[in-house]
């Protein structure tokens, strides 16, 4: 008898460490997906030299699925029908914080999280050299480019009017709307508008440059804090930055100074710790494969991973448990880590505050006056920034 319960008890023990076993194994995901910016862009780039280096390195297979809005890239991973996208800190920012496209009753700021942190975007504004209109003050009276579907490109457009004190509520210019950034920006190179937002080495200013009317840059001084002040009440995700490399840089052409955020890949925050980790550690592995892809993914590397300037979201539990791996996980980090999920926790309490304040003030939900109300009480709790 003591034999027989003894054998049992082996057999149990064993199957306890093939299920163990299994589950371990089970923790590396064999396929994910991750939503991006349409064919040719950036990030979808990024994305499929991101996706070729973890293949190579853990076996995990990607699949690219390119979205045409914002809520079409973010639904999807809401939805849990896909793991990750890949969107700029600003997108990131109006998910989070439930303003913008994402200001509707069905959205509010959301509980997303950085499953890596990617290179820096540096975004300023332009137009055409010949214009004759050097800085901001003197876009007074004149066109900017807007894209009424993006509240990314067109706040990136009235945060550095702003910035020169300019306003169009107060009449200080004129706005023409296009259907997407590709053709607004189109419409600086033709003359159509006055001004425009665009990354400092997108195609889009390079073709601008290269023309026959030349590009001429913004310059946003740091030194100005009121202008930055003015600008981050529209966009308030952008960081200040020098730029060095730009569209229509010659010999002795100095640095100026634009907006800054970053590219990042994201997840929700109740994405399985297990596929984010194993992710991110593939990336980490394979960043000397990925780095060559475009010019701008040697910036996604491990400093950057680890660089919390510019973010107002917290790292999946995931990243986490990687960058304490890897040693690079300081008090730095802890500290804005907790800032972030706590500021996550006010705003989706005060969402809930302004909602019923909104309906006392007939304010209906999913209007801009709604959207508008809701930025303001932001701002006002200091949830902003």
């Amino acid at each position: 008898m003591r034999k027989k319960i003894l054998g049992i008890v082996a057999l149990s023990v064993c199957f306890l460490f093939v299920v163990a076993g299994s589950s371990a194994l089970a923790a590396k995901p064999k396929e994910v997906s991750i939503t991006a910016y349409g064919v040719g862009s950036q990030a979808y780039i990024f994305s499929a030299g991101i996706a070729e280096a973890v293949q190579k390195v853990a076996g995990i297979k990607t699949n690219v699925i390119p979205a045409g809005t914002d809520v079409g890239r973010v639904l999807p991973m809401r939805a849990g029908e896909v793991e990750f996208t890949i969107v700029t800190g600003a997108t990131g920012w109006f998910v989070s914080h439930g303003t913008g496209d994402f200001a509707g009753s069905v959205w509010g700021p959301q509980p997303i999280r950085m499953a890596w942190r990617g290179g820096n975007l540096f975004v300023g504004v332009y137009t055409r050299a010949d214009s004759g209109i050097k800085t901001i003050a003197d876009m007074k009276g004149k066109r900017a480019a807007v894209v009424p579907g993006s509240a990314t490109c067109t706040n990136n457009v009235l945060g550095p009017l702003a910035f020169g004190g300019l306003y169009l509520d107060k009449g200080d210019f004129r706005t023409v709307s296009f259907p997407s950034h590709g053709a607004a920006a189109k419409a600086v190179t033709e003359g159509a508008v006055d001004i425009y937002q665009f990354g400092t080495t997108g195609s889009a200013p390079m073709e601008t440059a290269a023309s026959n009317h030349g590009i001429h840059w913004f310059d946003l001084d740091i030194k100005n804090e009121e202008g930055w002040k003015r600008l981050w009440a529209f966009s308030p995700w952008a960081a200040k930055a020098l730029v060095t490399r730009y569209a229509g840089k010659d010999t002795g052409h100095p640095p100026f100074h634009a907006m800054v955020y970053p590219y990042n890949i994201w997840c929700w925050d109740n994405t399985p710790a297990d596929t984010v980790y194993e992710y991110a550690k593939a990336m980490w592995e394979g960043y000397d494969i990925y780095k060559n892809v475009h010019a701008e993914l040697p910036g996604w590397n491990h400093e950057t991973l680890a660089d919390i300037s510019g973010c107002y979201y917290p790292y999946h539990a995931g990243v986490v448990k990687l960058l304490k791996e890897k040693g690079v996980w300081t008090d730095k980090h802890e500290t804005f880590q907790q800032t972030q999920l706590d500021n996550e926790k006010k705003r989706m309490a005060l969402w809930k505050v302004a909602q019923k304040e909104a309906k006392e003030k007939k304010i209906s939900l999913d209007t801009p006056e709604w959207g508008q109300f809701w930025w303001d009480k932001l701002i006002a709790a200091g949830l902003l920034r």
